[in-house]
Formats: C-alpha cells, structure tokens, sequence
C-alpha cells in the first residue's frame, strides 16, 4: 500500500497518537493523579486522535463493512478537523503553563483557562464562513496555526530557565512555526483555487508527515520535561520538612555555608536566631499530636508571611527552628522577632489551635561576635542565648560581644 495516499496515512497516524496518549496515560500512573499539567497535555493528545479520526469519517472513505461509519461532509470534516487541532495546541499551552508554575494556576478563573484554550480556535471559527468556500481557506487556517503555536513557543521559552527538555519542545514550535508561516505567505500572495469540499478533503501528505514527526518530537520532550519534573520534587522533599514546608538541616547546610562565608567578607552581618515553642511538650500531652503538628505548621506559615524573600527558616529539631537574616543586626533581627511574637498573638493561626503560641529565642550576628570565624562556634553562642531565655519562657535574649 502506497504511503502516499493520505488515507493510508491517517490509518497510520491515528494508532500512533492513540499509542502516545497511552504511553502518558502509563506516565501519569506514576506522575500522581493531581498533576495537572499533564491532564492537559493527554486532552490534547486527545484532541489530535479525534483530528486524524475525524478526516477518515467523510463519505467514500470507509467501505465494505464500515460504509455506515462516514458521519460528516467534506466541509465539516474541514472545519472540524482543523478546529479540533487547534484546540490541541491550546490544550498543550494550558499543560506547558502549569508545568511552568505548578500548583500556582489553580487560582486562575475557569474563564483565564478557556480562554488561553479557546481564544484562537473561536476567533478561527469566526472567520471561516468568510473563507471556507475561497481561496484563503487554508492561508485562514495556516495563520490561526502559527498564532497557535507562537502564543505556546512564548510559554516554552520561559520554561528553558528551568527544564533543559523545552529545548526540544522549542525545535519542534519553531519547525511548525516556519512551516506555518510559510504557508500562510505562499498561499496568500500564491492562493490555490477554492477547496473541493464536493469530495472528502484531506490534509496534504506534507502536513500528516509534519504533524507525525513534531508531534513525537513534542509528546518526547515533554515526558522528559515531566520527568525533570518528578526529580526536582523527589530533591525538594529531600531538602525540605514535609510537615512545615521549612528547610530541614540537609537542605540548609549549604545555603548557611554560603551565607556565612559571604557574611565574613561583605560589610553587612548575618543575624542568625535559634526559636523554641514554648510548652511544647505540654502541648503535646494535653491536646495529642496533631494539634503539636499543627502549632508547628501555624508557627512556620507566620514565619514565612513575615519574612523576606532572602530569609532562611529551617527546622532544626523538633520545635526549635534556625533563622538566618542575611544583612541584617542583632537589632533588627530582635525587632524582627517582636512583630513575630505580636502576630502570634494576636492574629489567629490557625482554628484547630486553642491557644496562643508563644517562643523563646536567642539572637547573635557576625558583626558583634567578629572575632569568631566558626559557623558552629556562633551557633554554641546562640544555642547558649536560648538556653538563658528558656529560663524565663516568653524572651528573646541576644548575645553580646565579651
């Protein structure tokens, strides 16, 4: 059977975008059932199967056993079909976006998702009474295409900052993207006569060929961008505390070392505070564990609303928390700890916590205490700060020069 006869094409290409929605379908098994990113990417892979479907279901396509299968006319199918891919590519954008920022999109209105989806289809819609039975039916369609494709190519690229693989999702937009434009130009300046729609209408064998290499080279490069994906988290849990989301000590060991070694040759301190929820252990007898977790939880959330983005919070231990304050003296690090103490106070944490949460603190900087060159041997002075203050419960003691 010739491979250039689009029919046989088709019949080809079908398998293999039913074949690729079921190798992320595999992948999302393993992703988790929450990843949203790619309950977009395998709707568009979806949409492209229904694309390549849609053009085998004209009249005279079909025959023998399947002849009751054609359901649209060759204008239908034309427009349906074209929609249909276009709907894809927005599918793919919306999957690209929140791969970019994940978790961060679901506040987005449901109207922001349809109309990144469905701006361009629907405006592609609109014009094709205009000029389907023309010449410019397939420059219309070309141009809604490659606007398609730009508005996703401007997604991907700020996604290089962070996942090698949209290289490869930007080589394949931009070999659709030229392709597009080339036919958006050609036709236009050149245009062919009107469509045939008196017979079924096929997309020409250099778009199915196109559309069947890019397509792998875009599903490719995206698995690969969600297995990039997948190991960042598996290194974020490593590095973070999965019950307040602060760093925990393996995460912070280089992030203190380079802020200490930075701190001795820059001409601002470093403030460094040990915390301690007070009671703690009261907390836990009384009201069990899970309100413990969530008074840690609450303390690290207040925290992280308070401070800068430069600030560090880690979980040392238990209740005690470590908070680096890069350029930053003993002076401002205490101040910093009073607005934490009044927002513990009077601002509600959160409902499952009936009480107020309270800390003692002890608070040094590498600006009073010059004359230590030690990281651990500033943190012995701290932890000794915080011991005084433990004494009377409620205080924040700072260290000062001997």
């Amino acid at each position: 059977m010739p491979l250039n006869d689009p029919v046989i094409l088709l019949a080809v290409i079908t398998p293999f975008g039913l074949m690729t929605t079921l190798l992320l379908c595999l992948s999302y098994l393993g992703l988790g059932k929450n990843n949203t990113s790619l309950h977009w990417w395998l709707g568009g892979d979806l949409l492209l199967a229904a694309y390549h479907v849609v053009a085998m279901l004209q009249p005279g396509v079909p025959s023998g056993a399947l002849a009751w299968l054609p359901v649209f006319t060759p204008a239908a199918a034309h427009v349906i079909g074209t929609t249909l891919l276009m709907c894809a590519v927005g599918a793919h954008t919306l999957a690209l976006y929140h791969l970019l920022e994940p978790g961060h999109l679901r506040a987005h209105s449901r109207a922001w998702h349809l109309r990144i989806w469905l701006a361009v289809p629907a405006l592609y819609l609109a014009g094709t009474p205009f000029s389907l039975h023309s010449a410019y039916a397939l420059p219309w369609f070309c141009l809604g295409m490659f606007v398609s494709i730009a508005i996703q190519a401007r997604v991907t690229w700020r996604m290089t900052r962070g996942y090698r693989a949209a290289w490869g999702l930007l080589a394949g937009q931009a070999v659709l993207m030229a392709f597009q434009a080339s036919g958006t130009v050609m036709l236009t300046l050149h245009p062919l006569p009107a469509l045939p729609l008196h017979a079924p209408f096929f997309p020409t064998i250099d778009a199915l060929l196109m559309d069947a290499l890019v397509s792998f080279l875009l599903t490719l490069s995206y698995a690969l961008a969600l297995q990039e994906q997948l190991r960042q988290r598996i290194l974020n849990l490593s590095r973070t505390d999965a019950l307040t989301g602060a760093l925990n000590r393996r995460g912070a060991g280089p992030i203190v070392q380079a802020e200490w070694l930075r701190a001795r040759t820059a001409p601002q301190p470093l403030a460094i505070a040990m915390i301690d929820l007070d009671h703690f252990k009261a907390i836990n007898d009384q009201y069990g564990h899970a309100i413990g977790d969530a008074a840690l939880q609450a303390f690290a959330n207040t925290v992280t609303r308070l401070k800068r983005h430069g600030d560090v919070l880690v979980r040392w231990g238990g209740e005690e928390f470590l908070l680096l304050l890069p350029g930053t003296d003993t002076g401002h690090a205490h101040g910093f700890l009073e607005r934490l103490r009044d927002a513990l106070r009077h601002e509600p944490t959160s409902p499952w916590i009936p009480f107020t949460l309270a800390f003692s603190a002890g608070v040094a900087d590498t600006g009073t205490l010059a004359h230590i060159d030690d990281f651990e041997a500033l943190l012995r002075e701290v932890d000794l700060a915080l011991y005084r203050a433990k004494r009377a419960r409620d205080r924040i003691e700072v260290v000062r020069e001997a």
